[in-house]
């Protein structure tokens, strides 16, 4: 796995790491207090090993880190692994587990034709923001497509299938949790118990993408 650091002019700088189907171009509208560290391939398993070598590479001693869905796992990984790293750990969009039926079930779409199984997937995150399905489906949708293979998107949901996390873990870290209100990929009845003094920050009116809103970008500048 190789990454950009897209330098914004800023002293810190932040991992984005997206979710299963999507690429790292999802968050190309969004603008946050940060230099920005992308993954340049699909993500879809733990990274941690490959982004540690690149902070070291790029002197990068502390680095925050923005998981999204699947990515949300993934940024787990690296706190479990390098903890020391971390400055800040913002986890979006995640569900406690997916259970052995919802990932055979997936895989078992996706077999039959992963272009109309991944269009399928887009339409339900996008659930409650027409607006921004409108933008990507005319923008990435094809884009994204081209830049998944198929090991890959089975690897990830196998990789999703054996996860259930605990955010107790996290005590002790700078963490936030977003999710959004009308997310039906990761209800919120299906979200993890935050650690002791740490709330769900939930985003009005938005799907499994609250960070593409307005309304994320405020409460983000807001601790």
């Amino acid at each position: 796995m190789e990454f950009e650091l897209i330098r914004r002019g800023h002293k810190r700088s932040l991992v984005l790491i997206p979710g299963w189907g999507f690429c790292s171009d999802i968050f190309s509208s969004v603008n946050l207090s940060y230099n920005y560290i992308l993954p340049k391939r699909p993500v879809y398993r733990d990274i941690s090993t490959e982004l540690h070598d690149f902070l070291f590479s790029t002197n990068i001693a502390k680095v925050s880190i923005l998981g999204w869905s699947m990515g949300a796992r993934v940024a787990l990984d690296f706190h479990a692994a390098y903890s020391d790293m971390i400055e800040m750990l913002y986890v979006v969009s995640l569900k406690r587990a997916f259970d052995h039926e919802e990932i055979l079930s997936q895989l078992k779409v996706l077999e039959a034709d992963h272009v109309v199984a991944l269009k399928q997937f887009y339409r339900r995150c996008f659930l409650g923001q027409s607006a921004d399905y409108q933008w990507f489906s005319s923008a990435l949708e094809e884009s994204s497509i081209r830049q998944w293979d198929m090991p890959e998107l089975r690897q990830g949901l196998f990789y999703l299938k054996g996860k259930t996390e605990d955010l107790s873990k996290c005590a002790g870290t700078q963490l936030r949790i977003f999710h959004g209100e009308k997310d039906v990929i990761a209800p919120l009845d299906q979200v993890l118990e935050p650690p002791p003094g740490v709330a769900i920050d939930v985003i009005p009116g938005t799907g499994h993408l609250p960070f593409l809103s307005s309304e994320f970008e405020r409460r983000f500048c807001v601790p």
